[in-house]
């Protein structure tokens, strides 16, 4: 926020952390938010019915900070949209549990979102709390997909982390901004439908971005502030439960958002990609990523008749075409640039767009 404009003036920012049995990580969180630098700011945690005692942790060190509990456990989606029901600020952040903040984390930001009110959605750059030079796994310096619905990000390409070297320092358009540090207007949460509660863990936050963009908002990296975020706290990357729920809402989040002509042309290529999957993860010995393809697929059939309706509000809302964010979806296959032509950072794959 540029310095002329007093604290009294500042838009409160509700910064809303999200919880589940995150006891071992919220004392350091809740401590790195009270050194923050801007203000007003409003400390919430959303608790999903946590039983290690992360409730009573909050009120018996942390009067300052509204607690919202709910009697079960709602998910990422679920819990944000009641939440946010419940906060007022125009400018609110959706925030892990398993993280560390900059003091100037959201300076940046939220200067930007007062500035430009076609901005829906900042993210500030995430760097690995287990290695604090990495980029972070799940949102780096700013969310891209591939055309058949592989993320990517500036840092981040499949398993490759590049050390932050400040090669990412510019603000750029993206297309989504990472579920563990999204900075968001308010107003455009509501108006583009939230999160899709049917998502429950996982690519929610691209879903809504997506929408934002079709709605013709922007979305921009801050990358002054800084993240950290430790990867795979909630749920780690090797468990059945993650990879289904990867697979099956990226499928999912591909039917509803692009347009017919799109859509029919990258879906059969999609549908190819994963029955490569299937088939490469049985060579490879690991079953549980082909089951988990597999289960994608089934609950993709089972609710065809609810997606289909799904898909028909998306389509509606959109007032931008698809060709119109061709500059945010990278138009080849991130599996072939990857994996055949061996082009593996963000830097290598920009050229080729």
């Amino acid at each position: 926020m540029p310095e002329h404009v007093s604290a009294a003036t500042r838009p409160t920012v509700s910064v809303i952390v999200l919880n589940y049995n995150g006891l071992s990580f919220l004392p350091r969180c809740i401590e790195t938010l009270q050194k923050t630098s801007y203000s007003p700011l409003e400390l919430v945690v959303a608790d999903n019915n946590s039983s290690d005692g992360s409730l009573a942790y909050l009120q018996a060190n942390h009067s300052e900070v509204r607690i919202i509990a709910f009697a079960e456990n709602l998910g990422y989606s679920g819990a944000y949209n009641a939440a946010i029901e419940q906060v007022a600020s125009e400018f609110v952040v959706l925030l892990n549990f398993d993280v560390e903040v900059e003091p100037d984390w959201l300076d940046q930001a939220i200067d930007m979102l007062s500035s430009d009110p076609n901005l829906a959605a900042v993210q500030p750059k995430l760097r690995a709390l287990q290695n604090r030079s990495q980029f972070e796994y799940a949102g780096g310096s700013g969310g891209f997909l591939d055309r058949y619905g592989y993320p990517f990000l500036r840092g981040r390409v499949f398993d490759t982390l590049e050390v932050d070297r400040g090669q990412y320092d510019d603000v750029v358009p993206i297309l989504w901004a990472s579920g563990a540090a999204l900075i968001t207007r308010r107003s455009a949460y509501i108006k583009a439908g939230k999160l899709d509660a049917d998502f429950f863990l996982h690519m929610e936050e691209i879903d809504l971005c997506w929408r934002y963009r079709l709605l013709g908002w922007d979305i921009r990296v801050a990358p002054k502030g800084t993240v950290y975020h430790y990867s795979g706290a909630a749920l780690s990357a090797e468990r059945f439960r993650k990879m289904y729920y990867n697979h099956r809402n990226s499928l999912v989040m591909l039917f509803k958002n692009y347009g017919f002509t799109r859509l029919l042309r990258c879906l059969p290529i999609r549908w190819l990609l994963d029955g490569v999957t299937v088939i490469s993860s049985l060579f490879a010995k690991q079953p549980k990523r082909s089951a988990a393809v597999l289960a994608a697929y089934c609950y993709f059939l089972i609710h065809f008749p609810a997606l289909i309706s799904k898909r028909r509000q998306v389509q509606r809302m959109r007032l931008i075409r698809d060709r119109d964010l061709d500059h945010v979806i990278f138009p080849g296959s991130l599996v072939w640039h990857y994996f055949i032509r061996k082009e593996k950072t963000f830097t290598q794959l920009l050229a080729k767009w």
